[in-house]
């Protein structure tokens, strides 16, 4: 299952939380980003409450102020 994490950072804490970010099981990849958010966390994990785990402690990094989950779709064609 993959997940989007989109997070919002104080000013000046963007470094450590991406550190952070970083440490996180599930996490495969970190991306900064330029608009509404700072960084999108991408999750690959193998089930919801895997996820869940990880956007908790997302949320528990200081200077995180706000985060957004997006699940991700398997198509079936």
């Amino acid at each position: 299952m993959k997940g989007f994490i989109m997070i919002n950072v104080e000013p000046g804490t963007e470094k450590a939380v991406h550190d952070r970010l970083e440490k996180i099981k599930g996490i495969c990849e970190v991306v900064p980003v330029y608009g509404e958010r700072d960084f999108i966390a991408i999750v690959d994990v193998e089930g919801i409450s895997d996820l869940n785990r990880a956007v908790m402690n997302v949320r528990e990094i200081n200077g995180v102020t706000n985060t957004q989950t997006i699940l991700g779709m398997e198509l079936k064609f």
